[in-house]
């Protein structure tokens, strides 16, 4: 599955993110080890509901992974069964007392595991851990995606190009674009688009601003010319005061670059606007904006 896909992304995160791949896992083994603990359960309780005593030795000593294990065999009524047990310290000829079911000696177990009982502790640690980042994870995609902006500092500014394949975020420094310049695919999600975002306004307030010639700014941006890039693409200005963001189209202006359409500009307040919304209102301009070809 590529890293880069929806589905690997929804289960595993981005790249370096452990707290999603931690859950998704927990979940799936949780159940899992519910079930086995069930029928643990209830192996347990039909030996314990019949139980004949027996005595035998060990006869194989073995590891699965870095858990040690014994076989066993004993004998009843002429039949010979098997039981098997994870523990450490046993030899291969070392005697051990074995509780089978009267009615079914196939239902087995050491004497250990016997008066043990089933455990259920561990499970719940599992299902406790689970929920736990379950509510984080939840938590932190809604915080993010749905319900409330970041925190933006002073001011900041970005320029947003989509063309036919991709997106193109540009760190503008002022009123001069420079790198960080960064890409994604169309189809990428928002949290991908905000993440993106916001690394290039923090770029703007925080990183240094490296002056490009125009033309080597276009071959960073892996575009021909800026005549091209114009004529086959859409864009949007965004930018920041740390109270207020806003959402600014471009359109082709009489000397064949851009200039900001303020007549369908979109103003938000950082305070009480959804992030989701501001994401969905700057891929709109650019989704819906479609240049002539």
């Amino acid at each position: 599955m590529k890293s880069d896909s929806k589905t690997y992304r929804f289960f595993f995160g981005q790249r370096g993110d452990i707290w999603l791949p931690i859950a998704t896992m927990m979940l799936i083994l949780v159940p899992i080890s519910i079930v086995a603990l069930y029928f643990d359960g209830r192996k347990h309780n039909a030996v314990a509901s019949n139980p004949v005593f027996t005595k035998t030795v060990v006869s194989k000593v073995y590891s699965i992974g870095n858990t040690p294990r014994i076989d066993y065999y004993f004998n009843v009524d002429s039949l010979r069964y098997r039981g098997n047990y994870a523990v450490k310290g046993l030899a291969i000829g070392d005697s051990i007392g074995v509780v089978y079911q009267k009615d079914n000696p196939e239902n087995n177990m050491t004497v250990f595991e016997y008066y043990d009982g089933p455990s259920y502790g561990f499970v719940s640690v599992f299902v406790i851990l689970a929920v736990i980042l379950a509510v984080i994870r939840w938590q932190k995609i809604n915080r993010r995606y749905n319900y409330r902006c970041p925190e933006l500092e002073r001011s900041g500014a970005c320029l947003i190009y989509r063309t036919d394949k991709e997106y193109i975020f540009v760190t503008i420094y002022y009123v001069n674009m420079s790198y960080p310049i960064k890409f994604l695919p169309l189809d990428c999600d928002n949290g991908t688009f905000e993440d993106t975002l916001m690394d290039i306004f923090n770029a703007s307030l925080h990183e240094k601003y490296v002056e490009l010639k125009s033309s080597e700014l276009i071959k960073a941006m892996k575009q021909r010319s800026w005549r091209q890039l114009y004529l086959h693409s859409t864009s949007v200005h965004i930018k920041h005061d740390g109270r207020t963001l806003e959402v600014v189209p471009m359109r082709k202006a009489s000397d064949k670059g851009l200039e900001s359409d303020y007549d369908r500009a979109i103003s938000f307040d950082l305070g009480t606007t959804s992030w989701k919304d501001i994401i969905t209102s700057a891929r709109k301009f650019l989704n819906n904006n479609e240049p002539d070809r």
